[in-house]
C-alpha cells in the first residue's frame, strides 16, 4: 500500500508547504494538492521543486475549465523536470456551479469534455521523457469508465472501501478493456482525525467537508454507495463516521481503516487533515498526521522485514536440500 499526504488547504505561501512536504519526504508518500483560488497549487509545485524537493507530486484535483490542455500539460511536464520526480496530474470537471462561474455556463457533458480534455493532454505528456501521468478525479461508474479509458489513476474523495470494491473498480476495468490499455491505479483521498480529549468527530467532519456532504454529485454517490445521508449537517457528519468515510479514531485504529481500504481495492490512501486543522490549528493537524503516518511506515517496515526474513529462511532450507 502506497500513502501520500494531502496539503490540506489551498496553499498561500511556500513556507506552509514545507512541514507536509518534509513529512511525505520522510514517509516515502507523494505530496498532493487539491484546486486552490489562493496560490494555484501547480505555481506552489514548481516552487517547492525550485527549493530542491525532489519527491512525487500530485494535484487531486485540478479543475480543467481553467486551463487549456496544451498548458496545462506543459506545466506538469516543467514541473516533474524541475523536481526530478513523478506527477500525477489529476483532472476534473468540477461542479455545476463552479462550470458556470468559469465557462459562462455548465459543461453538457462534463465526462466527455474531461475525457476530451485528457486526451489533448495526453497528446502533449506521452512522449515526453518526464514523468507525468494523468488521473481523473472519480465518484461514479461514469467517470470512473472514462478513466479507464484515457488516465492512469483514479483519484476518488469521501468513497466507501465498498463503494470503491463493488463500482468503481469494476467501471474502471470496463473502461480499460474498451481501450487496451492497463487498469488505472486508485488513489483514495481520506479524511482523519486522531481522537483526542476535548475533541468532537461529528464537528471535525463539519469543518473538513461540510461543502462536500452538501453537494449533489457527492451525495448521490454516498446514497448509491448504501450511507443513508440525512439532509442536516451534522447527522450527515454523523453517517459519514459511523461508515468509515472519515477516520476518528486512535493512529493505530485509522491506520486500520486506511489498510481496509487498500484491501477494497485503493492502491494509494492520501491521508488528509483538513478538519483537524480548520478545527485546532497547524500543529495539531500536523501531529495527527506525524502520528499516522508512523504507524504506517512502522507496519509497512515490519512487513518488508517480515518478507525478507521468510525468504532467507527458504534460502537456508534450499541450500540444505541441494548440500
Amino acid at each position: 500500500m502506497d500513502v501520500g499526504v494531502m496539503y490540506p488547504k489551498m496553499p498561500t505561501a511556500l513556507g506552509g508547504v514545507l512541514p507536509y512536504a518534509d513529512l511525505a519526504r520522510r514517509h516515502g508518500g507523494r505530496l498532493w494538492f487539491g484546486h486552490s483560488d489562493a496560490v494555484d497549487s501547480l505555481t506552489m509545485m514548481a516552487a517547492l521543486a525550485g527549493r530542491g524537493a525532489a519527491i512525487p507530486l500530485g494535484t487531486a484535483v485540478t479543475l480543467h475549465p481553467l486551463w487549456s490542455p496544451s498548458a496545462l500539460a506543459r506545466q506538469a511536464l516543467s514541473i516533474s523536470r524541475l523536481s526530478g520526480a513523478s506527477v500525477v496530474l489529476g483532472i476534473g470537471p468540477g461542479g455545476a456551479r463552479f462550470q458556470e462561474s468559469a465557462l459562462g455556463a455548465p459543461l453538457a457533458r462534463p465526462v466527455a469534455e474531461t475525457e476530451r480534455f485528457a486526451r489533448q493532454v495526453l497528446a502533449v505528456t506521452e512522449h515526453s521523457p518526464a514523468a507525468v501521468q494523468l488521473g481523473f478525479g472519480v465518484l461514479r461508474p461514469a467517470m470512473a469508465e472514462a478513466a479507464g479509458r484515457a488516465a492512469s489513476h483514479a483519484i476518488t474523495w469521501l468513497t466507501p472501501g465498498s463503494w470503491i470494491r463493488d463500482t468503481i473498480a469494476h467501471a474502471l476495468a470496463r473502461g480499460a478493456a474498451s481501450s487496451e490499455r492497463p487498469v488505472p491505479n486508485v488513489e483514495a483521498v481520506v479524511h482523519v482525525g486522531v481522537r483526542r480529549p476535548g475533541r468532537d468527530p461529528v464537528s471535525l467532519v463539519e469543518s473538513a467537508v461540510h461543502a462536500h456532504l452538501a453537494a449533489p454529485h457527492y451525495r448521490d454517490m454516498l446514497r448509491r454507495a448504501g450511507i443513508d445521508l440525512p439532509d442536516d449537517g451534522r447527522g450527515a457528519a454523523r453517517a459519514v463516521i459511523d461508515q468509515g468515510v472519515y477516520l476518528f479514531g486512535s493512529p493505530e485504529e485509522i491506520a486500520d481503516g486506511l489498510e481496509l481500504l487498500h484491501a477494497d481495492g485503493a492502491d494509494e490512501v492520501v491521508v488528509n487533515v483538513f478538519g483537524v486543522l480548520a478545527s485546532h490549528g497547524e500543529a495539531a493537524a500536523l501531529a495527527d498526521l506525524e502520528e499516522v503516518l508512523a504507524v504506517l511506515t512502522e507496519r509497512r517496515v515490519a512487513r518488508e522485514r517480515a518478507r525478507t526474513e521468510a525468504l532467507d529462511s527458504f534460502l537456508a532450507g534450499a541450500e540444505d536440500v541441494l548440500a
